[in-house]
């Protein structure tokens, strides 16, 4: 059950980008009114290793593994805003690892972490011919999810969930490589407190996005 509970933000966020996506076509051309960007990436997650809370204080040793993973992003911008600002959706996920030295017991705690993280974000753009740089903020939900959590003192050691409001602010560049299709990069700054049973994470985490793309 808890995996299906785990692809769970994945597969609303992308229900709702889709939604971004078509929505203008009910009205016009959606090339009349707007340009809609769609594009698939795969990201590297380099997350800080501070803010963990556990076994009442914070544990020296503290290690949080950097991570892999992948995400969805589709953003409309109008022609009305001389194709400037744009509003979007995006959703992605990553795994990672939490290990520290554990003072009660002197050994080595640890738990798989796996974020994912859906958002609204606000982008603005210089529409270049071949290179379009932007930069953008975004906020929404994101999920923690903890599996396989081997840290003494907690009852819950195989799955437990925490949602918290997430925020991000990001910069990069499409590169085109026609008129429809582009590759882009991107540095992205991500921030969500998480809080479970005897556990909490001020996670901070610093991710790297390269991502094909499709112009419509």
């Amino acid at each position: 059950m808890w995996p299906f509970r785990l692809a769970l933000p994945v597969f609303f966020s992308l229900s709702l980008a889709l939604m971004i996506v078509f929505m203008p076509v009910g009205l016009a051309s959606a090339a009349e009114i707007a340009d809609v960007d769609v594009g698939l990436y795969a990201l590297g997650a380099f997350p800080s290793d501070q803010g963990l809370f556990a076994q009442g204080g914070n544990p020296s040793d503290i290690k949080i593994s950097n991570g892999v993973g992948a995400g969805i992003k589709a953003a409309v911008f109008p022609h009305s805003l001389g194709n400037i600002v744009g509003i979007g959706l995006e959703s992605s996920g990553h795994g990672s690892e939490i290990t520290f030295s554990s003072a009660r017991t002197g050994s080595i705690p640890s738990t798989n972490l796996w974020v994912f993280s859906s958002m609204v974000n606000l982008t603005l753009r210089y529409p270049g011919n071949t290179f379009v740089p932007y930069i953008g903020v975004g906020g929404g939900y994101s999920s923690g999810v903890l599996t396989h959590a081997d840290i003494p003192g907690r009852s819950d050691r195989d799955f437990e969930g925490s949602w918290a409001f997430g925020s991000q602010f990001f910069g990069g560049v499409q590169g085109n490589l026609t008129e429809k299709v582009f590759l882009f990069s991107e540095y992205k700054y991500f921030s969500a407190n998480y809080h479970w049973k005897q556990l909490a994470l001020d996670f901070r985490s610093q991710y790297v996005l390269f991502g094909v793309g499709l112009r419509f």
